[in-house]
């Protein structure tokens, strides 16, 4: 019964699979390129004087580090080769990280065309840039995010919300991988990794990221999923044995609003600056703490990829009570097809890039994504008490009072048998000894003083009428005294 109060005191259900989608917020999408750097732009910045003794094989090699951190594993003498080469030329981490962000590949580069709601261009204003573990990415309709040691600033606004279902009620976007213009990619393959989530959460693009592969387009169908808290009582609950948090009762020191995956990058990150006394690029850590130069990629890499596989038991970061996420069904189609040249897309993107799309060029770099809620309605689960203090109460005052109605009738029986069988025979006996006793004649010690006065008689050859009179007298003292002689007999014995 305790280990039932314990281990689930709530639980959740299924309350309705046909919740209405009204006000639903719609997700974040990330989309990252998997060309990290753009070989035209790379060349343009190593024309920079500050990079005049660096060659381009050795910043190849530097960003490639810096864009898969797990590059970074065992490769500790190759980074501090090149920690100390950068460090002999006066180039810092920051500095690093500026190239970085000027070669990546620009959200407007490879975003030909943004349809949100059926409305062109109308999503730009939501597109932001991201550094993510992937890289430099872009993210559209994310949570405001601010790095002011490196210069990155989201557009604040509010969450979009959607109206209706359906891929035209939803964000499209056209996307050119520009596969020619690679230098430093993350894969055995061309296009994107795109990630959807809600727009609190840490974009872990590397690890729950899907393929976006050019010469396709893609359609994801989303399924809402929300859970609520419906009952106040589940707030008296501890969240060790709850499962969850709550709004407001854990807060997070980089980041607005609760989430697992953000409570678990700042964990990482709180661990990399203890560990390793600096921070990577794409975590937020406090105002003091410099950004790890190669020197320390080892060190951080070991530290992410241990918590990438314990993070929620090392960090004890739980999921949120009142949470959403999504389940995508992806199905996708080649691209451009027979009808592109006769569609509104097909006109824009001719007055965009000022002639008309190269279908063999778009077969071979550009792709087409669709992200919308695929029905009208979402499913919605109730997080509610099961087994409260109440239930535990009730259920203990339950057994005790069954323990002791049996237990009390024992008692009683026992007493009864005990008292009455036992201990009154007991008593009755004894009271009869002590009547006998205070009855019986004391002839012992009357005989021995009879026969002391007759020894005290014979004594005397011519007794004398006053001896025989104080005998006689004695004797009748003691004959009426007889309780005082009882009590000198008990006392002698």
């Amino acid at each position: 019964m305790w280990l039932k109060y314990e281990s689930s005191p709530v639980f959740t259900s299924l309350d309705s699979p046909r919740f209405p989608l009204n006000d639903n917020p719609f997700p974040a999408v990330t989309v990252c390129s998997v060309n990290k750097v753009s070989d035209k732009r790379l060349r343009l910045a190593l024309s920079d004087p500050r990079y005049n003794n660096v060659s381009y094989s050795t910043i190849h090699k530097t960003l490639r580090y810096m864009t898969k951190l797990d590059r970074a594993i065992k490769h500790e003498h190759d980074l501090e080769q090149l920690s100390d080469f950068y460090k002999s030329e006066n180039i810092t981490a920051i500095e690093l990280f500026e190239l970085l962000k000027k070669t990546a590949p620009n959200c407007r580069d490879f975003v030909l065309d943004c349809i949100w709601q059926g409305v062109p261009d109308k999503c730009n204003d939501y597109l932001s840039i991201r550094p993510t573990d992937d890289g430099i990415c872009c993210t559209f309709n994310g949570a405001y995010y601010s790095d002011e040691e490196l210069g990155i600033q989201s557009k604040n606004h509010e969450p979009l919300q959607i109206d209706g279902n359906g891929y035209r009620m939803g964000l499209t976007l056209v996307l050119d991988a520009n596969v020619n213009d690679s230098s430093v990619t993350n894969g055995k393959y061309d296009g994107f990794k795109i990630l959807v989530q809600p727009g609190e959460h840490f974009p872990d693009v590397a690890d729950r990221g899907f393929v976006l592969s050019p010469g396709t387009e893609t359609f994801v169908g989303l399924k809402g999923i929300s859970s609520i808290i419906t009952n106040e009582a589940v707030y008296t609950v501890s969240p060790h044995r709850r499962r969850c948090v709550v709004d407001g009762e854990i807060r997070l020191e980089y980041v607005v609003r609760y989430s697992q995956s953000a409570c678990i990058a700042e964990c990482t990150s709180r661990k990399m600056q203890e560990l390793c006394h600096c921070r990577p690029y794409f975590f937020r850590a406090d105002p003091s703490m410099p950004l790890c130069d190669l020197g320390k990629y080892s060190c951080i890499s070991e530290i992410y990829e241990e918590l990438r596989r314990n993070g929620i038991h090392t960090c004890g970061c739980l999921p949120q009570c009142n949470d959403q996420w999504y389940e995508p069904e992806i199905s996708q189609a080649s691209f451009p097809g027979r009808g592109f040249n006769s569609s509104r897309t097909f006109s824009r993107l001719t007055e965009k890039l000022h002639h008309k799309p190269d279908f063999q060029y778009f077969k071979s770099n550009v792709a087409t994504l669709h992200v919308y809620y695929k029905e009208k309605t979402s499913f919605l689960y109730k997080t509610q008490v099961y087994y409260g203090i109440e239930n535990f109460i009730a259920a203990v005052g339950g057994i005790l009072s069954l323990g002791l109605g049996l237990s009390f009738i024992g008692i009683i029986e026992l007493a009864y048998y005990l008292f009455f069988r036992c201990y009154v025979p007991l008593l009755s006996a004894s009271r009869e000894q002590s009547s006998e006793d205070s009855s019986e004649d004391p002839l012992p010690l009357s005989y021995r003083l009879d026969n002391d006065n007759r020894s005290f008689v014979s004594s005397k050859t011519t007794p004398n009428s006053s001896t025989s009179n104080l005998a006689e007298a004695r004797l009748g003292h003691l004959a009426t005294n007889q309780g005082n002689i009882k009590m000198v007999e008990i006392a002698l014995d």
